[in-house]
């Protein structure tokens, strides 16, 4: 029982921290994409927003961001999407990675301050946005396709 108990608060408190951003405006940014420009945060304004941080070398993410892609291509006009590498500052390996695992969501490049500024602990990490830029819900590790398109759906109810 001590374990459990243990066990329990020690879940609940990793929860509150993590989504200790819930409600705050995210964090401001400027990064390189894929394609040799730049995206800057107040550019996402306007319509809700899935940042989804991944790695090269991530298993999960291998068969999480194909699942997304399917959201990319049912909302991509309504949502702004954008896969944020942050282990890879390689053009050539990144686009061969997308290839290979079947995916079109446009890639930022992240870095060190980028993991430290979005509080990144693990990928893939997932941060949707509505509209004003403020961090809705934070997710760590695969998550299902209904629960972020029912999320994105009370977002374009939104006024």
């Amino acid at each position: 029982m001590k374990k459990f108990l243990t066990t329990l608060i020690s879940f609940m408190l990793f929860a509150f921290l993590f989504n200790a951003n819930a409600g705050r405006i995210v964090p401001d940014f400027f990064l390189k994409s894929e394609f040799d420009y730049y995206v800057k945060r107040d550019a996402l304004k306007g319509k809700p927003s899935v940042l989804i941080f991944w790695g090269i070398n991530c298993h999960t993410c291998k068969h999480e961001l194909p699942q997304i892609n399917k959201l990319y291509k049912k909302y991509k006009k309504k949502v702004n999407f954008f896969a944020i590498v942050v282990d890879s500052d390689d053009i050539k390996e990144i686009k061969e990675t997308k290839k290979m695992w079947g995916f079109d969501i446009p890639v930022l490049i992240g870095d060190r301050k980028t993991i430290y500024r979005f509080r990144v602990i693990g990928v893939p990490m997932i941060l949707i946005l509505d509209k004003n830029l403020n961090i809705y819900r934070k997710y760590f590790g695969a998550q299902s396709n209904d629960k972020i398109e029912g999320i994105l759906k009370t977002l374009l109810q939104e006024k």
